[in-house]
This record gives structure tokens, C-alpha cells and sequence, in this order.
């Protein structure tokens, strides 16, 4: 389908701009050709009539490990999140490579029924990146880079750097990161190491950040439960110097701050004009959030106040017990009384792409035709409610660069 015309009954841009209602919108080649305010122009190519629907960007699944579906369930809810961990790590190493693979593409499917056209997702192997590539998404791939101990810095370096001279031009529909795990996972050398393949590279770089007590006591203080965990698993380091500052603030003493996509932030409320003068871009993971029970979580409202990008992301099944984009939706609304509908819409479009500078998340002239339909029956007061209203469990449309997925 090369050229088409979708007929619809009213278009959020989120771009800024106001709906547009009872227009035509024409795609050529995978990519949005005009905006048309006149549903009775001629029609160029194909007809696509969405007359009775809302049409959007499709949603961008700012933060995912997919490759952990096969857990779906089988974690069970701690108090401690060092003792979730042991659970995740246990019951992951079981996980068989074609068990992972065909979740990994069930639940790929629930995403796409939910209105999800770009996934930006934490890949644990490269070998996986093949089964990523037939997905109906565009993407960033994140590699996933962990290595407490010193000595570990060099082979993991050299591993990476082969794999970005092969790969890191990408392809039409992947992009590649770099994605050190957390501050309580990555040692200082390693975190400098990646930090400079990813700028060498030109790769965005993201890194879990600030997401619960045990990763600020270690950081603080040198003990607790995840300095317990990591003597446990064999990996911490006993040269290592705890630098007694946040993690925030830690990153940023080691040079890595710039321009991050930092996952959760549940506990940088000091450190906010920090993230922004660093330009530090945010994704919350409300279902997530809610499973852990946090009691503290990303402070959005101060973030957008201060014009940072902050997107939305599922998480993982691991501590999810749905990747539906729609239900993400609907919660960030209950635990964010004071941002909008149309700001969480805009985070989980346009936001989400800017967290890793993805050209989507927006219906614009030359941006790609990554769109999503909502049927509706009568007329809202307020579009932006379309998408949150709770009888929904699916988009009725989605296309993905100019191509139907259903």
C-alpha cells in the first residue's frame, strides 16, 4: 500500500496543536503527506474510512523488557525489593530460549492490540535481536550491561564495541542503545566505558535510576540489602568506595548524566533541577509502580513544570500483570491527579519518542504513519478521553510505518 487515505471522524495531532475534526489524512510510502480538514477531497489511493474514529499516534512504549514475558505471574509481590529480585533472577534463569521467544511474541501482540506502534525495550542478549526484528514495531533496542567487579569492565567494553561496529547504523525499523543497568549493577569504569561508546556511537544511553531505598543505602552508605544480594550473587566488589551522595548525583560525578533516559526516579525529588540542567529525560512505569507498591514515585507533575520529556513504559511481566498500553493509560491517570489526559497522552506518544529521539509520536507532515484508531459513537466533550475510557481493551486501528497491522 503504497499511497492510501484515511477518512476520520476527528485527529489528535500532539503536536500542540488543536483536533482537527472530519478530515482526510494522506499517507505515501509510509509517511503522513498532508493533513486535510475536508473529509469530502478526493481521495489519493486507496480509502481507508475511519470516519467514525479518533485517530492518534500510535503509543510508545518508552521502557520494556520483553524479553522477560515468561514470568509472567510467576514473581511473587515483595516487600523487599531485594527479595523480588532473588525471585526474578531464580525463576529467569529456568526460562527456556523458546519459552522466551514465544511469549516474547504473544505478549508483543497484546502490545500491538493495545494501540503500541514503537517499543523502546532493555535487551538482555543480542542473539534475541532477530526475534525483535519481526515484531510490528519501531524500535530501540537497548543493550543490557551489568558488571559490579573491575575486572569485568574490559571484556564487556570490547564485547560491546564489536557488536556496534557491525550494528549500530541500525535499520529502517531498529535502533541500538546502550543501557548500563543501575548504579547498584555497573561498576564506575564500566559506566565511563559505556558512556563513551555510546557518544563514539551516537547510541542514546538509559539506565534505571533512583528506584528504591536499598539502591540509596548502598549508595550512601555501603550496606544493606543490596550489598547483601550482590555477596550473595558472587559480584560485589570489596574495593568499591560507596560515594555517599544520590544516585542522581553519582551518576553525574562519573559523567553520565548527560542527556540519560532515566527509568523511574521514584526517589529524586532533591535532585530535579539537577535532571533538568543535565537534560535528563524520564520514563514512568505506573502499572509497575502500583505491583511494588511504592509509596514514593516519579514526582511528573514538577518534571513536565519543568518542560523535561518524560515518557510512559509498561516494565516488565515480571513486576506487570499486563502489557496492554491502555491499561498503563488508565493508571497513570489514577496516580497522577494533577497532570491531564491529553499530558499523559502526549507522554505516551510524542514524549515517549523523545526520551530516545525516535521521528514518531506525532502526526505531522514527513513524520512516519504510525497511527492508531479508536471507534466512537458519540460526540466526547473532550477527545483527549477517548483513549481512557474503561469499556476499552484494544485500539480498532492500528498502521505502522504506512502498513496495516489490523
Amino acid at each position: 500500500m503504497n499511497t492510501c487515505t484515511l477518512r476520520f471522524r476527528a485527529l489528535l495531532p500532539m503536536t500542540g496543536s488543536a483536533p482537527v475534526e472530519n478530515g482526510q489524512l494522506i499517507v505515501e510510502r509510509g509517511r503522513i503527506r498532508e493533513i486535510q480538514h475536508d473529509a469530502s477531497a478526493p481521495v489519493v489511493g486507496k480509502l481507508i474510512d475511519l470516519s467514525d474514529c479518533l485517530i492518534l499516534p500510535g503509543f510508545v512504549n518508552a521502557h520494556c523488557h520483553l524479553a522477560l514475558s515468561a514470568l509472567k505471574g510467576r514473581i511473587p509481590r515483595r516487600d523487599r525489593f531485594t527479595d523480588w529480585a532473588r525471585s526474578m533472577i531464580g525463576e529467569n534463569e529456568m526460562v527456556s530460549m523458546q519459552n522466551r521467544i514465544l511469549t516474547l511474541h504473544a505478549q508483543a501482540k497484546v502490545m500491538a492490540r493495545s494501540g503500541v506502534t514503537a517499543l523502546v525495550d532493555y535487551l538482555p542478549q543480542a542473539e534475541l535481536a532477530t526475534e525483535y526484528a519481526l515484531l510490528p514495531f519501531r524500535q530501540t533496542l537497548f543493550l543490557e550491561v551489568l558488571g559490579f567487579r573491575p575486572l569485568l569492565t574490559k571484556p564487556i567494553a570490547e564485547k560491546l564495541e564489536s557488536f556496534l561496529k557491525k550494528n549500530s547504523a541500525g535499520s529502517r525499523s531498529i535502533k541500538w542503545g546502550l543501557a548500563p543497568h543501575a548504579p547498584y549493577s555497573v561498576s564506575p569504569a564500566l559506566f565511563r566505558e559505556v558512556k563513551r561508546l555510546a557518544d563514539q556511537y551516537k547510541c542514546p544511553l538509559s539506565c534505571h535510576v533512583a528506584e528504591f531505598p536499598e539502591e540509596l543505602q548502598l549508595l550512601m552508605e555501603g550496606s544493606g540489602d543490596m550489598k547483601d544480594l550482590l555477596l550473595q550473587l558472587g559480584v560485589y566488589d570489596d574495593d568499591w568506595t560507596p560515594p555517599t551522595t544520590s544516585p542522581a548525583r553519582y551518576l553525574d560525578s562519573l559523567g553520565v548524566l548527560d542527556s540519560l533516559t532515566a527509568i523511574h526516579l521514584n526517589l529524586a525529588d532533591d535532585d530535579l533541577d539537577l535532571l533538568k540542567a543535565k537534560n535528563v529525560k524520564a520514563v514512568f512505569c505506573p502499572q509497575s509502580t502500583r505491583w511494588f507498591r511504592r509509596e514514593k514515585y516519579m514526582p511528573v507533575r514538577e518534571l513536565l513544570d519543568r518542560g523535561m520529556v518524560v515518557g510512559l513504559g509498561t516494565d516488565s511481566l515480571a513486576s506487570n500483570e499486563s502489557l496492554n498500553f491502555l491499561d498503563e493509560l488508565r493508571m497513570a491517570e489514577e496516580m497522577l491527579p494533577n497532570v491531564s489526559q491529553e499530558e499523559i497522552l502526549r507522554m505516551a506518544t510524542q514524549g515517549g519518542a523523545e526520551t530516545v529521539g525516535m521521528d514518531c509520536g506525532v502526526i505531522e507532515q514527513g513524520r512516519p504513519a504510525d497511527l492508531i484508531g479508536f471507534r466512537v459513537r458519540e460526540n466526547p466533550t473532550d477527545w483527549n478521553s477517548v483513549p481512557f475510557e474503561s469499556s476499552r481493551t484494544g485500539a480498532d486501528f492500528v498502521m505502522w510505518d504506512g502498513k496495516k497491522v489490523f
